[in-house]
């Protein structure tokens, strides 16, 4: 089966993704769609075969889903805050919360929609706490000159607006019987129960909240992602379930309703949805017998995702995540060899270290090399140590033994990383080669995976390389 065949989301994605990239230029909406639809086409003529049956109908097709499609989301984009400058008075709901320098910033649910909010640290809420509060309603704060654009991150996290709020107070916290309840309840028994390292990779696994400690030690081995739920946890729980739950018709839905509710449980994150879209679909796949593409999974998700929310187009997380899926699943395609499987991690790296670098100012090179394994140890480490810390959370005696060896099994892990650092202590900073470098290498893997010639291949991705280059200038 050709490319069109087995990967069309692929094209419209990558049309849309260049209507988000020219729209941040201050090109106009009528361009951002016009060059979405020729994008879209390049594409198509470079990754297919034009003498496939019926290929201008699907052709045509997906270049209206791209050019449609980018005019919504950047018509999206750049909507107003309708009820800037207005005084809000009542209640809100607490979705999320996290430390905003020296206060707290909490993204709450309103009459008016999702609002930001920043108070002081004297407020100890919750997610699932119900609050009242009065303030006023302003547009997100955009530093159009900084890296990092505060505006862009609350919204890919579906905020329309920041409340300046004048006055709060507590008028109930969230249900036991709830989503929020539960993981409030699952938060606060791994705090009291288990030791520090593996308090902090079970809350990482199973609730996405991560430890500054860990945090750190992982950024200095280039191996932050372990940390963020994304697809290799969603893998790991997914296989899990396989495992355990009987072949049957009813295997898929019941996979597929859990899935749902660890990503939920885990708060949602972008890499973490996109991760769940990708598998939802291989599970509908195979329930109706349908042969699994993973690029079009990936490329499909990503779509949904666009459509649905474009911010998180900005957002470092749902960038990473669909960098390494797309790298990882073009190699599923062809089944590749053995050496190009051992390439996979360093394209990877290569691939995102613009990215991080441009956030972090450098990123480890030790990261290369602990990469290669990291993901083998920690699919491992984490199902047991998930095991091990079951009797300790359930208050079964001896259990605190039994997370006491989960507790070792990370020391042990953390010597070994340690070590590699050290005798590779090099970081690589931003260079702008690095981002011409990866605009290439999922262009390169993609045209290997359908089975182009290399000097195809090669020309190809040299082309999409000048591409970026110049949208990037």
């Amino acid at each position: 089966m050709t490319a069109l065949g087995r990967m069309p989301a692929l094209f419209p994605f990558a049309g849309i993704c260049l209507a988000l990239l020219v729209q941040q230029r201050g090109v106009s909406l009528i361009w951002d769609s016009l060059l979405a639809m020729l994008g879209t086409l390049a594409l198509l003529f470079l990754f297919t075969d034009r003498d496939a049956p019926d290929y201008w109908k699907a052709a045509i097709g997906l270049l209206l889903i791209a050019g449609i499609g980018s005019m919504g989301v950047c018509l999206r984009v750049s909507e107003p805050f309708e009820h800037a400058g207005e005084r809000y008075k009542g209640q809100g709901v607490v979705l999320y919360e996290r430390s905003w320098g020296g206060r707290r910033a909490l993204l709450l649910r309103t009459s008016v929609g999702r609002v930001m909010a920043k108070v002081g640290p004297q407020y100890e809420l919750l997610p699932g706490d119900k609050i009242k509060l009065s303030g006023i309603l302003l547009e997100l704060p955009s530093y159009k000159d900084n890296s990092f654009r505060e505006d862009r991150y609350w919204k890919a996290r579906g905020a329309i607006g920041e409340i300046i709020p004048e006055d709060i107070s507590l008028l109930g916290s969230s249900r036991w019987m709830s989503p929020i309840g539960w993981r409030n309840v699952l938060v606060q028994r791994i705090l009291l129960t288990l030791p520090p390292r593996t308090r902090g990779y079970i809350l990482a696994c199973w609730t996405g909240l991560k430890s500054p400690v860990l945090s750190f030690k992982h950024q200095q081995w280039g191996t932050s992602h372990l940390l963020a739920v994304s697809g290799f946890h969603v893998a790991l729980f997914v296989s899990g379930l396989w495992l355990l739950i009987p072949a049957g018709k009813k295997r898929e839905l019941v996979v597929s309703g859990a899935l749902w509710g660890y990503i939920f449980l885990t708060g949602a994150a972008p890499s973490a949805i996109r991760a769940a879209i990708m598998m939802q679909i291989a599970l509908l796949g195979r329930l109706f017998g349908r042969p699994p593409s993973p690029v079009n999974s990936v490329s499909l998700a990503g779509l949904l995702l666009l459509l649905w929310r474009p911010f998180w187009f900005w957002d470092l997380g749902w960038r990473l995540s669909i960098i390494a899926a797309l790298i990882i699943a073009a190699a599923l395609e062809r089944r590749l060899s053995p050496l190009w499987w051992c390439s996979v991690s360093p394209a990877i790296w290569v691939s995102t270290l613009p990215l991080v670098s441009a956030v972090w100012g450098s990123v480890p090179l030790a990261g290369v090399v602990m990469n290669t394994f990291a993901g083998a140890v920690f699919g491992v480490l984490y199902p047991l140590s998930s095991l091990l810390v079951l009797p300790s959370l359930l208050a079964i005696p001896g259990g605190y033994w039994l997370s006491r060896s989960a507790e070792g099994l990370f020391y042990l892990w953390e010597l070994c990383a340690d070590t590699i650092v050290r005798f590779v202590p090099c970081h690589v900073s931003w260079n702008p080669f690095w981002g011409a470098l990866a605009a290439g290498i999922f262009p390169l893997f993609l045209a290997r995976s359908i089975r182009l010639s290399w000097k195809r291949s090669l020309s190809t991705a040299l082309l999409l390389q000048c591409v970026v280059i110049l949208i990037l200038m």
